[in-house]
């Protein structure tokens, strides 16, 4: 990463969470909508499927992803 990308995020994650919000759908609103990085979400999607039906891995209930999310602390 770049000094100035992780100067802007750092500054970006001293902002309160809808702030942060919104920063984040400002710079998602400014990718083009042409999405050709589709195509290697879907290969990761597709080697992460593969990898669960090999048993290679093991799913994660919604219990267990909800309580692994790190949450901020409420004042």
């Amino acid at each position: 990463m770049t000094a100035t990308i992780s100067a802007v995020t750092e500054a970006a994650l001293q902002l309160p969470v809808a702030d942060r919000a919104a920063v984040l759908l400002s710079i998602f609103d400014s990718l083009p909508d042409d999405r050709s990085y589709a195509d290697d979400i879907l290969d990761e999607a597709m080697r992460r499927d593969a990898e669960i039906e090999s048993g290679l891995v093991r799913e994660m209930s919604h219990e267990e992803f909800i309580a692994g999310l790190r949450l901020p602390k409420v004042a």
